[in-house]
């Protein structure tokens, strides 16, 4: 099976919340180019941007760092 890369997991999970990038990145105050970066498999999610998107989706930041992580080791 292929490594899901987070920044994935992180496009479905806005559009579930009925959003799209364009919305999210004001919501999420961060740079339009850094969430597309990493919507696109080019920028790995970091710690403050995990923390960040816990505190959006109500999770905590680790689950985000899991992600990040399990797809680094399948690499």
């Amino acid at each position: 099976m292929l490594p899901i890369h987070p920044g994935l997991l992180l496009e479905r999970a806005i559009s579930a919340r009925g959003s799209d990038p364009e919305h999210f990145y004001r919501e999420a105050r961060m740079p339009r180019k850094l969430l597309h970066l990493v919507l696109s498999g080019r920028r790995p999610i970091s710690f403050g941007l995990a923390r960040r998107l816990g505190r959006i989706f109500g999770t905590s930041p680790w689950v985000w760092i899991a992600f990040q992580e399990r797809f680094d080791k399948a690499l």
